[in-house]
């Protein structure tokens, strides 16, 4: 047998977590008769180290709508851009043009936790707050840090952005990228919605 497209065979991140979710490993089978049983430990390890990089890294593909309302209708729509499979799939799974504040929330949460597990935070916040309040230390307020311009992803993603995107044209084309992604993602979420619960109320 000949591959003869080594492109339709990619996946992307959500597919791959998608199927890893929807197929639990098997237990190790039991030794019958004299076959050599299977070794399941590398692939145990490869399920753990990629539910690993979804959990810490992109958490935001967890929250992906199903790739069957989604990746199938994006893609085409970024190919009438002339971005290429591969090019389109690098923005899936980098979610540009999606929200993604969900991994800097997630952080923040694990942090307090780590706080309040060691015993700090609470005292020295305290101490904080009446020093302020008797005027010896200036409140601050921390400035919350703005999510990633995915415009200056882009080059990394897209071969030759600005050659191929030049000008003002260009930027708008750009522009209209991103939020066909955007539009897409929404209308995946609202017919994944809509099609559960329509399957409740029969």
């Amino acid at each position: 047998m000949r591959v003869l497209d080594p492109q339709s065979a990619l996946l992307t991140t959500s597919e791959v977590h998608q199927f890893l979710s929807q197929h639990p490993p098997r237990p190790a089978p039991r030794k019958i008769g004299s076959y050599k049983q299977v070794n399941l430990k590398d692939y145990e390890r490869v399920r753990d180290d990629f539910g690993h990089y979804i959990t810490n890294t992109v958490p935001f593909i967890a929250r992906y709508p199903p790739p069957e309302t989604f990746i199938k209708n994006v893609v085409p729509r970024l190919h009438a851009f002339g971005l290429t499979k591969t090019e389109a799939l690098g923005l899936i799974n980098l979610g540009l043009g999606l929200p993604r504040g969900q991994q800097r929330q997630k952080a923040a949460d694990e942090d307090t936790q780590a706080q309040g597990v060691n015993g700090e935070g609470d005292h020295d916040d305290n101490d904080h707050d009446d020093d302020a309040a008797a005027g010896q230390i200036p409140v601050e307020e921390e400035e919350e840090p703005a999510e990633p311009d995915d415009r200056q992803f882009l080059s990394l993603v897209i071969e030759e952005l600005e050659e191929r995107f030049p000008g003002e044209e260009g930027e708008v084309q750009v522009q209209q990228i991103l939020e066909t992604m955007r539009e897409e993602y929404n209308r995946a979420h609202a017919t994944h919605a809509s099609a559960n619960g329509d399957t409740k109320n029969q």
